[in-house]
């Protein structure tokens, strides 16, 4: 009887998609000097007490939501940003902190100060990014817009449970073709008897692949004027597909939305939208909790630092004993100090009514690039253990990357504010005729 001769490669027909091998070691007992960031670090960044500006109630809110993401998601963190999945079973443990709605007052909603919201932003962000980004895409992006621009009918229909995160919403403004330009986004909302078609597409939209309630932005054809209108996610025509391969924030669930003559009824366009102006007024607030964000992640990555340097010994000595690793730690914390500041002046001066839209894009870009610096610091600090997703820093320094880019690149917030205090706006090049015939 002929036998065939084995190939190359047949060795491994039976495991494809499978481990090859034995599986991992956990990484405590693969890794024993240090504790992974499952066990998450006591907080060490307040160097110059922060804490103090607070007021009672804020240092309650900020000791509660420390606890349940330190308890709650610390965790299950790295396993579900590896496999890029959401943790559904996490929502009811954040509903339990009131974050939902933020600032909003009534309707179910917390009615936090701007500050309180900042600093649970920041809570949040420490412990998990993709949290944090979650809740703001919800609340401080979905929500507030039905709570500035919606009807009173619809405030009363869609926030209560939106609020206690029964129902989670998502914000569709970025296009493929139009990002940092959105103002001049394609999708179109046409008028027929009894609403609105709509017909146009959307990217990177967080929350939307499972999102009940979609906010959207589109171009009405009358008018030529951007409106707002709030989607069902079972409403026919209307298609979610996930964005695959990110680097970063990889819990969230951005995605590809496609609109295909999507019925809209009239009870729920949102009559406060009436031009691409009105979305600044949600777009004011929200930049101020994205540059929160940074905070907390540095904060985080501080105190994961700050914990391994002392646990971890080479050369027969902690590495918190070694003069360059303390220059870096010491570089780091001061970042964080100045953050924290920016950050909270910021919220003063929006509880005032004196914030300007430069002075909130001067915060999210300036602390975002402060934060960049502060997670590669601690990448460097961690050696090869700062390119595992198990103590943290590698993760927070994936995770900053696309919020260093998202409501306003660094570049676009910087000409905002550039904008503001020279009285010339740069966005646009000049006329390509025009350079043609220097």
């Amino acid at each position: 009887m002929a036998t065939s001769t084995p190939k190359h490669g047949d060795h491994f027909k039976g495991v494809m998609g499978s481990h090859i091998g034995l599986p991992a070691l956990d990484i405590s007992a693969a890794f024993p000097q240090a504790t992974p960031a499952s066990i998450f670090p006591p907080s060490a960044s307040d160097y110059y007490q922060f804490d103090d500006l607070l007021s009672s109630e804020e240092k309650a809110l900020r000791r509660k939501v420390r606890e349940v993401m330190e308890k709650e998601v610390a965790p299950i963190m790295a396993g579900y940003w590896e496999k890029a999945e959401f943790p559904f079973h996490v929502i009811p443990k954040l509903a339990t902190l009131s974050l939902a709605g933020g600032t909003i007052k009534g309707y179910g909603c917390p009615g936090l100060s701007i500050t309180g919201s900042a600093i649970a932003t920041a809570e949040v962000a420490r412990v998990d990014a993709s949290c944090s980004t979650f809740i703001l895409v919800h609340s401080s992006l979905a929500m507030l817009t039905i709570a500035l621009c919606g009807s009173e009918a619809q405030k009363q229909k869609y926030l209560p449970s939106l609020a206690q995160l029964h129902t989670v919403a998502c914000w569709a403004l970025t296009e493929p073709d139009y990002g940092s330009d959105a103002s001049s986004l394609r999708t179109i909302a046409t008028k027929v008897t009894g609403g609105w078609i709509i017909d146009g597409q959307k990217r990177w939209i967080g929350n939307s692949t499972f999102a009940d309630v979609l906010v959207i932005f589109a171009r009405n054809t009358s008018t030529n004027q951007i409106n707002g209108f709030i989607v069902k996610k079972d409403a026919p025509g209307l298609r979610v597909t996930k964005i695959e391969n990110k680097i970063g924030l990889r819990i969230v669930q951005n995605g590809d939305i496609l609109f295909k003559k999507v019925f809209v009824p009239d009870e729920d366009r949102l009559p406060g939208v009436n031009s691409f102006q009105d979305t600044n007024k949600v777009l004011a607030v929200s930049r101020v909790m994205v540059a929160w964000q940074p905070i907390g992640i540095s904060m985080g990555v501080f105190d994961m630092c700050h914990r391994y340097l002392k646990e971890r010994k080479q050369f027969g000595a902690p590495l918190a004993a070694f003069q360059i690793n303390q220059e870096k730690l010491v570089r780091m914390l001061g970042n964080i100090q100045a953050m924290l500041l920016v950050g909270w002046r910021l919220c003063k001066l929006y509880e005032s009514g004196k914030m300007t839209p430069g002075h909130a894009s001067m915060g999210k870009a300036w602390t975002s690039l402060k934060a960049r610096e502060t997670v590669s610091l601690g990448r460097e600090l961690l050696g090869g253990n700062g390119i595992l997703a198990d103590f943290l820093v590698a993760k927070a320094f994936c995770d900053l990357e696309p919020i260093f880019s998202y409501e306003g690149t660094y570049d676009i917030n910087c000409l905002v504010t550039a904008r503001e205090i020279t009285g010339f706006a740069s966005f646009k090049p000049a006329a390509l005729g025009k350079a043609s015939r220097l």
